[in-house]
């Protein structure tokens, strides 16, 4: 699969969930839609924001189908998209938790979201995410004069197999990366976000484990690709990398399970 292949299946992919969460817009279900405690817990903030959501990604996902059709470098088309997506996503959360807030004050409302055992001081894990971001931008301005103007963005086993300008490459795809785990931990100060059904964890301390593990397996693998593309590592380092990340994601799981079910 070429990258123009992979954003057209990207966009189709877009396509289809958009589809889905528009069929679904009027029955709350626990897999398909915007599911979040405030949308959960209400019938009216259901439909509305799982239709605003639903047509938002159904215009991004003909957006962003264009531009593969177009031929958009993968270095404009990924960091694009995941910025729209991330959008997307956070104006759901606004729109969800102000709906929720003025039908409260109505006589019909239902009862608000119980969330006080989910509360966590997210303080710790916002703070270690931010000092990967930090200490990867820090490596960015060390080695940033002896960096190439074109620098591997994509590595397969055996070495990299795709290149971009070193601004995207080196900055613009690691930082929104990045940006991903960070703005998922950011809802966890909120109990109303998440209390929506039973097999949600009884603590967000697994949920904050999750995002900051996965911040920094990505931390991991862009540093490792940084150092490769200064020539100081091998793609062995990189490979390497993956591999730990992934046995980092399984711990997050671990972690996310074991609050779920209400283990210690």
């Amino acid at each position: 699969m070429n990258w123009k292949e992979f954003e057209i299946t990207i966009s189709l992919l877009l396509l289809f969930s958009s589809l889905l969460v528009l069929a679904f817009r009027n029955r709350r279900n626990p897999l398909i839609g915007f599911r979040v405690g405030y949308t959960y817990h209400s019938e009216r903030v259901w439909k509305k924001v799982n239709t605003f959501s639903g047509l938002a990604m159904l215009a991004v996902s003909l957006l962003l189908l264009g531009m593969a059709l177009h031929g958009t470098p993968i270095n404009v088309f990924v960091p694009l998209s995941v910025s729209i997506l991330l959008g997307i996503v956070f104006a759901g959360l606004i729109m969800a938790r102000r709906e929720y807030e003025i039908e409260e004050f109505s006589r019909k409302a239902p009862e608000k979201p119980m969330g006080a055992e989910l509360r966590t001081n997210i303080k710790p894990y916002i703070f270690l995410q931010l000092t990967f971001l930090a200490f990867y931008l820090l490596l960015v301005v060390i080695f940033w004069e002896g960096l190439p103007e074109r620098v591997a963005t994509h590595f397969t086993a055996s070495g990299p197999d795709s290149y971009g300008g070193k601004f995207w490459g080196v900055l613009g795809v690691p930082v929104l990366a990045w940006l991903l785990p960070f703005f998922l931990t950011l809802p966890a100060k909120d109990p109303g976000f998440f209390a929506r059904a039973n097999f949600y964890p009884k603590s967000m301390r697994g949920w904050c484990l999750f995002t900051t593990l996965l911040s920094l397996g990505l931390t991991l693998i862009f540093t490792s690709a940084l150092l490769y593309n200064a020539g100081m590592v091998s793609v062995k380092a990189i490979n390497y990398s993956a591999y730990i990340t992934l046995g980092m994601v399984v711990l997050g799981i671990y972690f996310l399970l074991r609050d779920a079910y209400g283990g210690t």
